[in-house]
């Protein structure tokens, strides 16, 4: 439904009024896009403008209430050029015919109290929440296998910012989370070095004995093992290098404490 009208707007411009009810000629100008050579000056001081003044001034069926169809405001508040209806028309037809047609249909849909040709509002865009869309992000996160939980609310966070332009880490003031490092893990031959393992003795021990990995040869991550949900406790797969040079593969390597599974089956200093 087109919405009612109740001031005059002239290509998405209010056109003010005066307390006589006269309209502001220089808003009628903005709303021509303000043509230099069109203002409501020059028009002011024609013959032909001076002239229909009187015509208006001195007619026996006015439509102004006997009011001055005509007032020049300098200074104050609202200065400018003040016109009746009529003068309207005639600034209208002076600047172009289309303007002129415009003001036309504008007057006639404040009488039919119908906004003419409205352009539509763009519509507001509305983001979605950052609390939500963190939340979101988490649940989908939580699904990612070999992935710790320092990474996943920095992914989770990633994401939230991309949706909402909004990161929810550092509005807390956390620029960083400290993130698990390979320093932090040991490979194989390096968790078994000081109880006299091999990296290949230590294997065994964790899939055999300890049940932290199984044995996975050809998997795609590249690494002949895989942490058995035992094992995500002390595990971490990590990228490394080839050993021809040419792309990565994932390593699987332990914490520290895994140690402790390995105790047992320590072979004795020589």
């Amino acid at each position: 439904m087109t919405p009612h009208n109740t001031e005059l707007t002239i290509l998405s411009t209010t056109i003010r009024q005066d307390a006589e009810g006269r309209y502001c000629l220089n808003d009628c100008w903005a709303a021509a896009r303000k043509p230099e050579e069109k203002k409501p000056s020059n028009w002011h001081d024609l013959l032909g403008t001076q002239e229909l003044v009187e015509e208006i001034r001195q007619s026996g069926n006015l439509t102004f209430g006997g009011k001055q169809p005509l007032f020049v405001k300098k200074g104050g508040n609202a200065p400018g050029i003040w016109a009746c209806k009529e003068l309207v028309y005639s600034y209208a037809m002076w600047i172009n015919p289309a303007f002129h047609l415009q003001v036309i249909r504008a007057f006639d849909a404040l009488v039919t109290g119908q906004i003419p040709n409205a352009a539509p509002k763009p519509k507001r865009i509305r983001k979605p929440s950052f609390a939500v869309t963190f939340d979101r992000c988490m649940r989908v996160v939580s699904h990612l296998p070999n992935v710790d939980e320092n990474q996943k609310v920095l992914m989770a966070a990633r994401g939230t910012h991309n949706l909402c332009g909004i990161n929810p880490l550092e509005v807390m003031g956390y620029t960083a989370l400290p993130a698990q490092t390979e320093d932090n893990y040991k490979t194989p031959t390096e968790l078994g070095k000081e109880l006299g393992l091999s990296g290949r003795r230590v294997n065994q021990i964790l899939c055999e004995e300890a049940h932290l990995q199984v044995h996975t040869p050809g998997s795609s991550s590249g690494s002949d093992w895989s942490m058995t949900e035992k094992g995500l406790a002390f595990g971490k797969m990590f990228d490394s290098t080839r050993k021809s040079g040419k792309g990565s593969q994932q390593q699987l390597k332990w914490k520290p404490s895994a140690i402790e599974f390995l105790r047992p089956f320590a072979n004795p200093p020589a």
